[in-house]
C-alpha cells in the first residue's frame, strides 16, 4: 500500500509498505481523511517529538474498520470511527491514576499514533481497539468533519484549562486552524468580546466570519500599545500561533490578574519578561491535547457547533502529499489541507 512516511533521513516521502495485519487487540482502519497538522509540517525540526524513523505520519484522522483481531469484541467491521492518537495510555503512571491521561508520557512521547506508531496517511492502518483510542462517529458527522475531531478536542480542552466564563473577554493570537476553532469555541461558551490578532488577510477574514468582534493586523498596528488605551484589556488571551514573540505579546495585552493560555507549540525556545507576570499577577497556563474531550468534540461537530467546512482549504489524495504540505506552508491562501488515502 501507499503511505506518507517520515524517513530515517528525516524527510517526508510517499513509499510502498506492507498492508497491516491486526494484532489480537487491534483493528485495521481504512482512513477516509487525515488532516495535516503544523507539527507534521515541522516534523524534521521537532527532533524531540518525531524520533521514530520510517513511521507512517498522520494523527488527525477518521476511518472505517475493515478488519479486526480475534480478541476485539466491542467493534464491528464497517463502523466509522475517529482516532485519538494519544490514546495509548499506560494506565499506571501518576497522571493516568489521577485521570490526567493527556500527561501520560508513554502515550504522548512514546506511543503517539502518526508520530511514534503508524498513522492515518496511508491506505490502511492498524490501531489499538481500546475506548481511549477509538470513538464512534455518527452519520451526522461527515468523513471530512471526522478529521477535525482531534483539533476540536484540543480547543475544547484549552478553554476548560483557561477557566473562562460567560461574559469574559478574550483575545486570540493566531488565526490558523486552532485559532479559528478557538474563536468558535469562545462564542459557544458565551465570551462577551473576542479579538483576533493575525497578519494574514485571508485568515483575518475567516476570523470575522467565525465570530470575532475585532480583527487586528500586527503588521500595520502596534498591538501592545492598543490594549489598555484604545481597547480594553482581555481577561483571557489564547496563544495559538506558536510564534516566538507571541508569549511576550500575550503577557503585555492581558488584563491585570488575567490568564494567558498557551496552545500553539513553538518550534524554538521562547523567553518572556517574568516581572510583567509577577507585577500584574498574570496567570500563564499550558494546555496540551485532551483528557475526555474527544466525545465532546464529536457531539459538537454533530450538533454543528463548529463550522469546519470553510476552514478546509483542500482535500487531496496522498499521491499529492507534497503539494498538500507545500500549500499548508503558505498561510496566505491555506488554513487546513486534508489527505484522502
Amino acid at each position: 500500500m501507499k503511505a506518507v512516511v517520515f524517513t530515517e533521513s528525516r524527510e517526508i516521502e510517499l513509499v510502498d509498505v506492507d498492508d497491516p495485519s491486526p494484532l489480537s487487540g487491534e483493528v485495521v482502519l481504512a482512513p477516509h481523511a487525515c488532516g495535516i497538522c503544523g507539527t507534521d509540517l515541522h516534523a524534521p525540526r521537532l527532533t524531540d517529538l518525531f524520533s521514530v524513523p520510517n513511521n507512517i505520519m498522520g494523527h488527525e484522522f477518521c476511518g472505517t474498520i475493515v478488519d479486526k483481531g480475534k480478541e476485539v469484541r466491542d467493534w464491528q467491521i464497517g463502523e466509522r470511527v475517529a482516532v485519538n492518537p494519544n490514546g495509548n495510555v499506560c494506565g499506571g503512571c501518576g497522571p493516568c491514576v489521577a485521570g490526567n491521561f493527556n500527561l501520560c508520557r508513554s502515550a504522548v512521547l512514546g506511543n503517539g499514533i502518526g508520530i511514534h506508531r503508524p498513522g492515518g496517511m496511508a491506505e490502511f492502518v492498524s490501531v489499538s481497539a481500546t475506548p481511549h483510542v477509538l470513538h464512534r462517529l455518527p452519520d451526522s458527522v461527515s468523513d471530512s468533519e471526522g478529521a477535525w475531531v482531534e483539533p476540536v478536542a484540543t480547543v475544547i480542552r484549552s478553554l476548560k484549562v483557561s477557566g473562562i466564563r460567560p461574559g469574559d473577554t478574550a483575545t486570540v493570537l493566531g488565526a490558523g486552524p486552532i485559532g479559528l476553532l478557538t474563536v468558535q469555541a469562545l462564542r459557544n461558551c458565551g465570551a462577551r468580546k473576542v479579538v483576533v490578532v493575525e497578519p494574514t488577510p485571508m485568515r483575518r477574514e475567516l476570523a470575522s466570519l467565525m465570530g470575532a468582534d475585532l480583527v487586528l493586523d500586527p503588521q500595520r498596528e502596534d498591538i501592545g500599545s492598543l490594549f489598555g488605551v484604545d481597547l480594553e484589556r482581555s481577561t483571557h488571551v489564547f496563544e495559538c500561533s506558536g510564534a516566538k514573540e507571541a508569549l511576550g505579546l500575550a503577557v503585555e495585552i492581558v488584563e491585570f490578574a488575567g490568564t494567558v493560555t498557551l496552545v500553539g507549540i513553538p518550534t524554538e525556545r521562547v523567553t518572556v519578561d517574568s516581572f510583567s507576570i509577577i507585577n500584574r499577577e498574570i496567570e500563564v497556563r499550558g494546555s496540551i491535547i485532551y483528557v475526555d474531550e474527544f466525545e465532546e468534540a464529536i457531539d459538537c461537530l454533530s450538533d454543528k457547533k463548529f463550522e469546519v467546512g470553510s476552514l478546509t482549504t483542500e482535500i487531496l489524495p496522498i499521491s499529492e502529499f507534497k503539494s498538500a504540505f507545500t500549500a499548508l506552508a503558505n498561510p496566505t491562501s491555506t488554513v487546513k489541507v486534508l489527505l484522502h488515502p
